[in-house]
């Protein structure tokens, strides 16, 4: 008898169904499940509510309340609980005084000074510009919503026409530190751009047009917008060519591939531009091709994803430029010169892939951006691709969502300014709120040029993280 045989023999009666109940059996007890946790809240929360205004409040039971003689304290059991009450306006009264000295016919009134304002004759404080602002770049509610809530929240009528000149006059107010932010990204060596289309009105026509928000990023300066009504060459000039003598941009140019950028730097042969693709840019082509040849497309998409893995090892070890040169020449070159030797072999056509296939033009896209990618091999700061870039540019497609389009095209350069500011702060985990009354505050006295350069969020950031580094060293 075979094994399998020997077995079914042997579990022959507990394969066998149990007897009927006749009734008279004792039911089995009934089965206890286990009591399920209760919820707790996680660690992250529970940290976060520490430093908020706290109220404590001592419940009592009403025996004791009668006869609290009668019972001593044995212990407590705490709970908590999270209210919200919503944002409060306050309307300020400011009343200058008129006086005349006693005693002296002849003697001329005094009346204090009028104390600086943002926008002289309006009720327009830094707080309430700082509120406007947040509420329609950070958090993506249009003037038409912020209407709605002050009427049925509060009571006030601010239309949207007003709120729209507020904001053209807060955006001219930054306009001189927006100015300051594109020389610092003129003069470094390595800058990042792409380019966004927004859908914008025509003054006239009634319809919309596209328009570009061109993103710009650097590693220490941060992000800079842009806007025009094109993505024509001409329009990397506003950021990239200095005016009035002052310095243009050398360096390393991080971009898409677009041929925009390639006259560019035709146009301006005396400047040291030296183009970088986009890795990710190709890796995107051949994920849209994965359809056509799966099997070309994923073992070139293993590879890319080898070098990722690379550079993700390298960011968690927090490795400097020249760490992460080294790494690149002895793990990265392998595999990058493989892979380019796969992209012309597939070129050459042995495989008959026509060149207007999705297979097709992610090649010829690769093999026409692959050298571009050197100078991540000589340089140790530059990434192998554009993604800080494009996350700079995510809020405003969400915030497209909701508003749609651009109300013109001065609004536009006017938005580039705002949207500059709130990715500078967000991106370092800070609120924009905070930064904007803090600067319009400042910008209320009419700071000199020399001093704009303390009123970037950079320095900001850095006397933020400064006070709470001396707040935790004195809790301690």
């Amino acid at each position: 008898m075979s094994h399998d045989q020997l077995l079914m023999e042997f579990l022959n009666d507990e394969a066998k169904k149990a007897e009927a109940a006749d009734g008279n059996d004792v039911p089995p007890a009934a089965e206890t499940l286990p009591s399920k946790p209760r919820a707790r809240r996680n660690n992250k929360l529970s940290e976060s509510l520490k430093g908020l205004p706290t109220v404590i409040r001592e419940v009592i039971h009403p025996d004791v309340l009668a006869q609290p003689d009668m019972f001593r304290l044995l212990g407590e059991e705490t709970s908590e609980r999270l209210h919200v009450k919503p944002s409060a306006f306050t309307l300020e009264i400011i009343k200058r005084l008129t006086h005349v000295r006693k005693g002296d016919p002849d003697a001329l009134p005094v009346t204090p000074a009028l104390q600086p304002c943002l926008l002289p004759g309006s009720v327009l404080t830094p707080s309430l510009g700082a509120y406007l602002l947040t509420q329609k770049f950070c958090y993506h509610s249009t003037f038409y919503r912020e209407e709605w809530k002050l009427r049925a929240g509060h009571g006030i009528e601010m239309t949207r026409n007003l709120m729209c000149s507020w904001h053209d006059h807060l955006a001219d107010l930054m306009l001189p530190l927006y100015q300051v932010i594109a020389t610092r990204f003129r003069t470094s060596g390595h800058v990042k751009v792409d380019e966004t289309p927004i859908r914008c009105l025509e003054p006239g026509t009634g319809k919309a047009q596209l328009g570009y928000f061109r993103v710009y990023h650097h590693a220490e300066h941060g992000v800079l917008f842009d806007w025009h009504k094109s993505r024509a060459n001409t329009c990397l000039d506003s950021i990239l060519i200095g005016k009035n003598e002052e310095p243009s941009f050398r360096g390393h140019l991080q971009s898409d591939g677009l041929r925009a950028y390639r006259t560019f730097m035709e146009r301006h042969p005396h400047l040291p531009i030296t183009p970088v693709s986009c890795l990710v840019h190709i890796r995107r082509k051949f994920t849209e091709a994965k359809d056509d040849h799966p099997r070309l497309t994923a073992w070139v998409l293993l590879l890319i994803g080898r070098i990722y893995q690379i550079e993700t090892t390298l960011r968690q070890q927090r490795a400097g430029p020249l760490e992460r040169q080294r790494i690149r020449w002895l793990e990265t070159r392998r595999i990058f010169d493989h892979l380019h030797k796969i992209i012309c072999h597939l070129l050459r056509g042995k495989r008959r892939i026509t060149p207007t296939s999705s297979l097709g033009r992610a090649l010829a896209y690769a093999h026409a951006q692959w050298p571009h990618l050197e100078p991540c091999f000589m340089d140790g700061q530059i990434e192998f691709d554009n993604n800080l870039t494009e996350n700079a540019i995510r809020p405003t497609k969400l915030g497209h969502k909701n508003w749609m389009f651009i109300g013109g095209e001065q609004t536009g350069w006017r938005s580039a300014v705002i949207y500059t500011f709130v990715e500078q702060v967000r991106r370092h985990g800070k609120d924009p709120f905070a930064y904007f009354e803090w600067v319009f505050e400042k910008l209320m006295h009419n700071p000199g040029p020399k001093e704009l350069e303390a009123l970037l969020p950079v320095h900001w950031i850095k006397t933020q993280e400064s006070a709470s580094q001396t707040i935790e060293v004195q809790i301690a």
